[in-house]
């Protein structure tokens, strides 16, 4: 007898309509890889920061072949600040040195930072790139995910938290950045040799939610025949415009209409 008993659902009336998953973009400094790539987990928990009545603590690391998203915990006994969806860490150009701040310190002397404000870019960057994300939680407990590109040179990688509102000075913790690179190499790909978007090398206009592929201006070749244009042996008289009324036939403001009545003609 099988386990599930109830029978096959019949199809929704307006089906979702198929679409396939493109290749890789190659982007690895955008964001990490989640529909292409499952990660090394590297199960390392432990507190980053702590005051008497919060606790900011590392609950385990996701290692991607170019990249490293470390799973941030805040613990706290009162009421945390804000909505638990957008997270406690906040990409301002302003920096509040106050607020929870996260950042890393390379072997060589490379470093990133929540300080700034973190924006995807379009071509590769020349320094490292952090960016926190808000997963949601209580008004007692937030996950984040930090994501850091690239991956950090062997030797020892810095992890560093600040938060002043809560008591918690500038404290770094030392992560092994050589057993982060050697865990990058079992990140496994799921669908291997997946095909490019194909674009005809037509530019990419981002439009909402949705990518449209769009010409560019049309050059002379391709601009729209023009108009045509009247005949010149039959051009249109200029129309008469009518006679504009003068100041005398038009009754002054604030006197009375005029209430005389023209004579019936016998």
């Amino acid at each position: 007898m099988s386990f599930f008993t109830d029978g096959p659902r019949g199809r929704p009336l307006f089906p979702v309509p198929e679409q396939e998953l493109f290749g890789y973009n190659g982007r690895p400094w955008v964001d990490s890889p989640h529909e292409y790539i499952v990660p090394a987990i590297l199960p390392w928990s432990m507190p980053l920061g702590r005051s008497e009545r919060t606790i900011v603590a590392l609950r385990g690391i996701e290692v991607w072949p170019e990249s490293v998203s470390f799973q941030l915990s805040v613990y706290s006994r009162d009421l945390l600040p804000g909505d638990p969806g957008d997270g406690l860490i906040d990409h301002r150009r302003v920096p509040d040195y106050n607020a929870l701040l996260v950042g890393v310190l390379f072997p060589d002397g490379r470093r990133a930072s929540s300080e700034t404000i973190s924006v995807p870019s379009a071509s590769k960057p020349d320094q490292p790139v952090l960016r926190a994300q808000g997963l949601g939680g209580t008004s007692f407990h937030v996950d984040h995910a930090i994501f850091l590109w690239p991956l950090p040179p062997a030797g020892p990688l810095e992890f560093v938290v600040q938060w002043r509102d809560r008591d918690i000075e500038e404290t770094h913790t030392s992560l092994d950045g050589t057993a982060l690179r050697d865990a990058a190499k079992e990140a496994g790909e799921i669908w291997p040799g997946l095909p490019a978007r194909e674009t005809h090398g037509l530019p990419t206009r981002r439009v909402g939610a949705q990518a449209m592929i769009t010409p560019a201006w049309p050059r002379e070749s391709q601009a729209p025949p023009p108009l045509p244009q009247p005949s010149k042996s039959r051009q249109p008289q200029p129309a008469t415009a009518p006679p504009q009324a003068t100041a005398a036939d038009q009754p002054r403001r604030g006197a009375p209409l005029p209430t005389r009545i023209p004579r019936r003609a016998k």
